[in-house]
């Protein structure tokens, strides 16, 4: 028994021996694979981080297309491309040396940029040489989709309740926050898009996660709105039940409240608001060729039966604009009357509110409408109706919306 077991104990001793060492030539194969897998893993990284570079540069670029004309032409341009590829593949990869180079496509409708990156090795198992990597990203500006409502903050979205409606065709509707739509409520248009999610009927199917655009008017000189108002003697708001009032454009001061049958007729011009606007009853607002800049936290609210017929700026600073705020205007400009027929122009609020809170269509008759607000909600079962017939409506669409040319990723 004694001579069986110190048999088998230098049986084990020995095959123990050849069981490590056959582990150990079994390991080198799967320890190769495994930083094989992971060069190629640590290669992927690059290439990745270099797409992503050529898409911004080319994003970049095809923005510029619209300003080519003063900011340089098409070496600006390409020049911007590849700046922005640049700074975006800086320092991602310590292991790697890009180049980018840009191209703008024929018709000038695109712009493609090419990024080239030297890929150092890991581990030397797939060769101690550096690797080539190329890339290209081509970014098409969208000529066939003019964006007419803009939603500009990262907060507040676009919000349709009840059975409310927005009616976009031909054209664009992009929130930088959310996009949500009660289940008996419905947004159609060509595109609806935005940089949050999206929830509700979309007609057609929304696209979440879009780019944000940043608001096209940044720098759109609105000082007059810093006036203030110097009044002599005591004073008392404007109220008007009835007849016709004509008013010729400049600064108003004095709340301004119009019911009954009374009717407020804007002349053509800037008018610059210092005080609320209330329309009720069966009031009327109408104007040609005009724009309501309110400064401060003054808004306008059309309300009951009130009718609202208006035509925006055809030349001047503010030609195209309709309704325009003072950037620190954070107030709520309301729409409560069902006959609100004719908005034609843009409405500019990028700090306040515009909620529809009616039951009948509003906007309708406008030949061509673009709202960019802060937030934009409807409430109760309005339809809000966005005309996109820009041509040969004699009022101009300003730069930025309207027949925009806001770049996709096509390659």
């Amino acid at each position: 028994m004694y001579d069986l077991m110190k048999f088998l104990g230098k049986y084990y001793r020995s095959e123990r021996g050849n069981v490590l060492m056959t582990f150990a030539l079994a390991s080198i194969p799967l320890l190769m694979g495994a930083f094989a897998a992971l060069e190629y893993m640590d290669m992927s990284g690059v290439r990745d981080h270099l797409q992503a570079a050529a898409d911004a540069g080319a994003l970049s670029g095809a923005r510029q297309l619209a300003i080519a004309a003063t900011t340089g032409g098409d070496s600006a341009i390409t020049a911007t491309a590849m700046s922005v590829a640049s700074q975006t593949m800086d320092n991602q990869h310590e292991r790697s040396v890009s180049e980018f180079t840009a191209s703008i496509g024929d018709a000038r409708s695109s712009v493609t940029v090419e990024g080239e990156a030297h890929y150092k090795p890991l581990t030397g198992l797939l060769g101690t040489q550096a690797r080539l990597i190329r890339v290209t990203a081509t970014a098409r500006t969208m000529q066939r989709t003019p964006l007419c409502v803009l939603q500009t903050d990262d907060r507040g979205g676009i919000n349709v309740r009840q059975t409310g409606q927005i009616r976009a065709g031909g054209c664009a509707v992009h929130a930088n926050a959310d996009i949500n739509v009660s289940s008996g409520g419905l947004i159609k248009a060509d595109l609806v898009q935005a940089v949050g999610s999206i929830s509700g009927p979309v007609e057609p199917t929304g696209q979440d996660g879009a780019l944000r655009i940043d608001d096209p008017f940044a720098n759109l000189d609105l000082s007059l709105t810093k006036k203030t108002c110097q009044l002599a003697g005591p004073v008392l708001p404007i109220h008007l039940g009835a007849g016709t009032m004509d008013l010729p454009p400049g600064l108003h001061c004095l709340p301004i409240t119009v019911l009954g049958s009374g009717v407020l007729h804007l002349e053509p011009g800037d008018h610059y608001f210092f005080a609320p606007v209330i329309m009720t009853g069966n009031s009327r607002l109408e104007g040609d060729d005009v724009d309501l800049v309110f400064g401060g936290l003054n808004v306008f609210n059309f309300s009951q039966q009130a009718t609202v017929r208006l035509t925006a700026r055809r030349s001047g600073p503010m030609a195209g604009f309709l309704i325009a705020t003072s950037r620190d205007n954070h107030g709520v400009f309301t729409i409560a009357s069902g006959r609100v027929s004719q908005l034609l122009g843009t409405i500019y609020i990028p700090g306040a509110q515009l909620v529809v809170d009616t039951g009948g269509s509003v906007a309708q008759d406008s030949a061509w409408s673009v709202i960019v607000a802060r937030s934009i909600t409807l409430r109760q079962n309005p339809v809000l109706v966005i005309n996109s017939n820009y041509a040969g409506s004699g009022v101009p669409v300003p730069q930025g919306v309207g027949p925009s040319k806001t770049p996709v990723l096509t390659q």
